[in-house]
């Protein structure tokens, strides 16, 4: 795994409120770092081959596409409510750190021979990796695992051990 990964990422303390680090991946984005990780992301065992690469806004959007790219896969993304999508939405709601927040998927996109990949730049408590888990579910698809640039495994809630998560980065306080 690639080395010094940490220093790429800019933390910004009591952001977005207090007591919270958010840890500002942009930097890591606009690095010449970014390409060879992605690369490495993708080359990373997965017990099943995925047929699909599935993004959480926003930032999930960009390791998730580049990961799809990697792999000549298809990209889904799964938004936040609110986003203009038209057709029929699924939604599930979560709980984050700082407040609660739902996400959607629009229906059609997955189906029952559909084998997912999850990727979003960070996990935190894994609200948002549950809610999205519990989306693709609900479309019959299977989610084989999840990928993620940083995992705060201090903070992960006990209903993300089930999954498997790959993570370039854990941070154990």
């Amino acid at each position: 795994m690639i080395r010094n990964l940490k220093k790429y990422i800019r933390t910004v303390p009591n952001y977005p409120v207090k007591g919270v680090n958010f840890y500002d991946l942009n930097s890591l984005f606009a690095s010449d770092l970014w390409h060879p990780l992605v690369t490495e992301m993708a080359n990373m065992d997965f017990e099943q081959i995925p047929t699909h690469i599935l993004g959480i806004e926003s930032r999930g959007f960009v390791l998730g596409s580049a990961i799809a790219h990697e792999l000549c896969l298809p990209f889904v993304m799964v938004r936040k409510k609110g986003a203009k999508y038209p057709g029929k939405l699924l939604e599930e709601s979560y709980e984050l750190e700082y407040g609660t927040d739902t996400l959607t998927l629009q229906e059609g996109i997955l189906g029952h021979t559909s084998r997912v990949l999850i990727a979003d730049d960070l996990i935190a408590t894994g609200g948002s990796m549950i809610a999205t888990k519990k989306l693709v579910e609900q479309t019959g698809a299977i989610v084989e695992g999840a990928i993620t640039i940083v995992n705060l495994k201090y903070l992960n809630h006990w209903e993300i051990s089930n999954l498997d998560i790959s993570s370039a980065l854990e941070i154990d306080k």
